[in-house]
């Protein structure tokens, strides 16, 4: 049996399972968790749901799942990592885990761009976490800029075909400027910091970072679990908080 880890994000529930792992909508959780019921000794969570909307989700496990729940809590310090925020609950679990998790694989300084439906760019040095920024990701960006239009309709595929380059249309404009405004940040934060950490590294994870990092100028390392890194890394130093 295994840990069950568990990433409920605004949308989507991700997962891993041993070698295995996933993402599902909230209507497809109970009965994936019953089919997994018999392979799980405990689960982890990281939630950025509201802490009513979190209490039904773990109600709802819990009906499948009779173990521990412990979740993930952002603190002023872990694993060597100061947290930049004053009020640390102001900064989303998820963010505070991929700065554990890359700060703990590399022990050097780094930018960590974190692209999904929102863009969070992290920087984390040896004083630790540094702060960073919060912007609409692709597709959220294209949504802010067309709702209401009527000639454009929003395609997030299309980001398929978009370059740096000047649209030559209105669409391509769009699509166009909303990576380059992306791409623009992360090398910005980064080029920053090259400039008081010359071995600093640019790391891109989450589902628009092929998509972004195809585009991005300078060398960075592609990493798709920097979330659960950081949950195994607490789970494992013992810094997770029970759930009863």
């Amino acid at each position: 049996m295994s840990t069950l880890y568990l990433d409920l994000g605004n949308t989507k529930a991700k997962w891993q399972l041993a070698d295995a792992s996933g993402a599902l909508t909230y209507d497809e959780l109970s009965v994936f968790l019953q089919s997994k019921a018999p392979l799980v000794s405990k689960v982890v969570i990281a939630s950025v749901q509201s802490a009513q909307r979190q209490q039904q989700l773990i109600s709802q496990m819990k009906a499948y799942l009779p173990v521990t729940f412990t979740q993930c809590r952002v603190t002023p310090e872990a694993l060597g990592v100061k947290c930049a925020y004053k009020e640390v609950a102001k900064l989303g679990v998820d963010r505070w885990l991929v700065v554990l998790a890359a700060w703990h694989r590399y022990q050097q300084p780094c930018v960590i761009a974190d692209l999904g439906t929102a863009a969070t760019i992290d920087v984390v040095d040896e004083q630790g976490h540094r702060g960073g920024y919060i912007v609409s990701g692709l597709s959220l960006a294209l949504e802010g800029l067309l709702k209401g239009t009527q000639n454009i309709r929003p395609d997030p595929s299309n980001f398929q075909n978009a370059h740096l380059n000047p649209g030559a249309n209105t669409a391509e404009a769009i699509y166009n400027g909303a990576l380059l405004s992306l791409v623009a940040l992360i090398e910005t934060s980064y080029q920053n910091l090259l400039k008081t950490h010359s071995q600093a590294k640019l790391i891109l994870a989450g589902g628009d970072a092929p998509i972004v990092g195809s585009h991005i100028g300078c060398q960075f390392e592609l990493i798709e679990d920097l979330v659960f890194q950081g949950m195994r890394l607490l789970d494992e130093a013992g810094l997770v908080e029970c759930i009863s």
